[in-house]
């Protein structure tokens, strides 16, 4: 049965990561890792999709995509969502004080 609702899983082809990340998409990654998330990436054992990995304190969230403008569209939610969880506060740039634990003998 040819054409059916089976045939539109990925083909096995090997996933052009580049071409997936290209402009906005990788714009996008940009704008969360800013926005205080952990991002990780990587492809699926085959080769055929980019797994991506979103992160704040503690709680994240993995999808999987073939096409930059499927990543883009899930960028759009994650990005006020990394914001919510991460509230106003955000950790300065400017260079702490180490507290330095005193040696008892």
């Amino acid at each position: 049965m040819a054409g059916d609702w089976f045939d539109n899983a990925g083909n096995g082809a090997a996933l052009d990561v580049a071409a997936v990340l290209d402009g906005k998409p990788l714009q996008g990654i940009i704008e969360l890792v800013d926005a205080g998330a952990l991002v990780s990436m990587g492809t699926t054992s085959d080769g055929g999709a980019l797994g991506v990995t979103v992160t704040v304190d503690g709680r994240w969230r993995r999808e999987y995509f073939r096409a930059g403008d499927e990543l883009l569209a899930w960028v759009a939610q994650a990005l006020p969502a990394v914001h919510e969880a991460r509230g106003t506060a955000r950790p300065s740039s400017a260079p702490r004080q180490r507290q330095r634990r005193s040696r008892s003998a």
